[in-house]
């Protein structure tokens, strides 16, 4: 008896873990307020940019109190940002369930949770957001990487209604990758390899773009170190039950 009791408890223990989930989010500036900019040290310039200006938050779920980015003081390159993510290294601290919307705070939104751990091998959508804009005059280019070939989209456009219908009916506008996670497409991923999304403008304007965050999450249900050890404790739990009853 002593010994089913200990079988079910560990087939409990196994199956929680096994199902968190979880997704690695990264906002572009850490500074809630209007002040000198706390970059995330996973982002940076790229090309000649080498500075930008700090703007309104995005209202995408996720997100830590943070601004925005636009523009930036590239001259003969396009305004250029660039985040990374390193599966393994760089830990979940996004925890959506399977279905959860990935829109905006306000409940509104399009996109949903795979409900996946994340941070080891494995396939992974990756999400873009960037606040309510009307006034962003060019285009970006977007690169994903992966172990394959690159996603890359041309020219989208990032104001209002250029990734997505408004689908808040209130004032606010969330449609898109506007205060909510615009999925970019997806890769493959390796633990413990740097991978890159980057954006560029088309042009050098004052509002030549604007970013407010990344997002990786997971797709695959692949169980952790710590469950596959739970898993292997139960195989051997049984082997015991099994050689009791042959005794």
């Amino acid at each position: 008896m002593k010994m089913k009791l200990f079988l079910v408890a560990l087939s409990v223990v196994v199956l929680s873990i096994s199902q968190t989930q979880a997704a690695f989010v990264a906002a572009v500036d850490l500074d809630p307020v209007d002040g000198p900019q706390s970059l995330h040290p996973n982002f940076s310039f790229g090309g000649d940019t080498t500075a930008a200006s700090d703007s309104t938050a995005s209202f995408a779920v996720g997100l830590p109190p943070h601004q925005s980015l636009f523009g930036g003081n590239g001259s003969a390159l396009g305004d250029t940002y660039i985040m990374s993510y390193t599966p393994g290294t760089d830990a979940d601290n996004f925890f959506p369930a399977s279905g959860d919307l990935l829109g905006s705070t306000t409940g509104f939104g399009t996109e949903l949770a795979s409900g996946v751990l994340g941070g080891g091998s494995d396939s992974y959508k990756v999400y873009i957001t960037v606040p309510a804009s009307g006034n962003i005059s060019a285009t970006s280019n977007f690169t994903v990487t992966g172990d394959g070939a690159p996603v890359v989209l041309a020219a989208v456009d990032l104001n209002d209604g250029g990734t997505g219908a408004d689908a808040d009916a209130g004032p606010a506008f969330v449609g898109g990758a506007n205060n909510a996670w615009f999925l970019l497409g997806t890769v493959d991923l390796t633990a413990g390899t740097t991978y890159t999304v980057t954006q560029d403008a088309t042009a050098n304007t004052f509002v030549s773009q604007r970013l407010a965050g990344v997002m990786w999450e997971a797709q695959t249900a692949i169980p952790e170190p710590t469950s596959l050890a739970l898993i292997g404790l139960g195989g051997m739990a049984m082997l015991l039950v099994n050689r009791r009853r042959s005794n």
